[in-house]
């Protein structure tokens, strides 16, 4: 099957759009099949990359306009396009995404979600090792899918995280889909919000008779209509207990997290895995970086990372897992978001002090001043007074939890260096 993707590439004038980690995958995996093909690279940012010396470059604000010298553009998910090319400049694009579901997607189980994405495809990926199957856990995750090929035979099971980004031009959709939810985010990639909708729900809107569609809470984006006209077997985890929570063991906190665990157990039941190892193989999963993660307790104070919630619904969720925070550290880059629904929860919850880093932070305080509300609101200029401060105001026996409802970057390289910052800070400032 990596010979239908050779295929559709071969004798092509091929633009690879974005020099990323997926755009240097794209280029060794040309380099391997097509050692012959008329390839050039296009960037936003300069590339300094010694090994590109053979190739033509474009680069800086005007880097889309050599689009239309080639036939077909391979983009990277972190370019965004928006509004700045004509559709027929738009028909030529593709991606690792599109060509590898092309090519392989019978055998892939597709995973994507505003939130919780990440943990629902390392848990099936777990649960699959677990019960000696075959798999390889590929794409969002940070494993470009081009770079697992030649690992692949007919019998491996793709585990695929897929972001909207990589979502928007795929012209196939996996055998099993799994769409978590549709919340308000990356808004700043997407000339529109329903752009970004659309994107999310090509997970399912090319799957075909006798394939699976696992979702969860989507119906504010998405109508039944859509749903509907996918002719898969759809199962329904907000409605559907697929295994009892009784019966489930797991470290994982929180109801959400019981939702990426019904999608999971949807998904092994289809591939008629045994139920007494499923729930083995939950029990034994530990959670991600990033994602509720316990850091420590210290000075009574138990702190939890959540650098992962740029969404205020996984802030929510979050804050309703941990259950006893008494101090949440908000804010990051501002992406144009409405805060009215974070703030309406958070007052009427038992969040004792609020600390606000720039930007959304004066934002959302300005939401809170709407009604008068001020009390327990700290402005904090950077994340170590962030830590600082919550030292000193935090109920000993309760918790701290960072979960920005922001984007990191402008301030960090991504949420990874966000939290891996907090965690530094909590365990020096002890």
């Amino acid at each position: 099957m990596k010979e239908q993707i050779i295929e559709k590439l071969r004798g092509q004038k091929i633009l690879i759009l974005g020099f990323g980690r997926e755009g240097k995958s794209t280029l060794a995996f040309l380099n391997r099949e097509l050692p012959d093909a008329e390839i050039a690279i296009a960037d936003i940012n300069p590339i300094e990359d010694e090994s590109v010396v053979k190739y033509t470059t474009f680069t800086g604000p005007e880097y889309l306009n050599c689009c239309k010298d080639y036939n077909v553009i391979i983009k990277a998910p972190g370019v965004s396009i928006k509004n700045d090319l004509p559709d027929s400049e738009k028909a030529k694009i593709t991606s690792q995404t599109d060509l590898f579901l092309q090519a392989y997607r019978n055998q892939t189980i597709g995973i994507t979600g505003t939130k919780g994405k990440s943990t629902t495809s390392s848990l099936i990926y777990h649960i699959l090792q677990k019960t000696g199957k075959k798999s390889v856990l590929v794409g969002n995750i940070g494993k470009p899918c081009f770079d697992f090929i030649d690992e692949i035979t007919p019998e491996t099971i793709v585990v695929f995280e897929i972001s909207a980004h990589q979502l928007e031009y795929v012209k196939a959709s996996p055998h099993y889909a799994v769409l978590l939810n549709i919340y308000e985010e990356h808004f700043d990639h997407y000339a529109t919000p329903e752009d970004y909708y659309s994107a999310k729900k090509n997970i399912f809107r090319l799957q075909q008779t006798g394939d699976l569609l696992v979702y969860g809470d989507i119906f504010q984006h998405a109508t039944q209509a859509e749903l509907d006209a996918a002719p898969s077997f759809k199962i329904d985890i907000e409605k559907t207990e697929v295994v009892p929570k009784s019966q489930i063991k797991t470290t994982l906190l929180g109801e959400h997290n019981l939702k990426n665990i019904e999608a999971a157990a949807a998904v092994a039941y289809a591939l008629r895995i045994d139920g007494e190892a499923f729930l083995d193989a939950v029990a034994s999963f530990q959670g991600l970086p990033h994602r509720l993660q316990y850091v420590g307790t210290f000075r009574g104070i138990k702190f939890y990372n959540d650098s992962i919630a740029t969404a205020q619904e996984a802030t929510i969720n979050a804050v309703k897992a941990v259950g006893d925070v008494d101090t949440l550290i908000l804010g990051g880059m501002d992406r144009g978001l409405d805060y009215h629904p974070l703030v309406e929860f958070l007052k009427h919850s038992n969040v004792r002090n609020i600390l606000l880093l720039p930007d959304t932070g004066a934002k959302i305080e300005q939401i809170f001043a709407e009604d008068r509300y001020v009390q327990g609101l700290i402005r904090v200029k950077n994340m170590e007074e962030a830590v600082k401060m919550a030292y000193e105001v935090t109920n000993p026996s309760q918790s701290c939890l960072l979960s920005p409802a922001a984007a990191s970057y402008g301030f960090y390289k991504d949420f990874q260096e966000r939290g891996e910052d907090y965690c530094r800070l909590v365990n020096m400032l002890q």
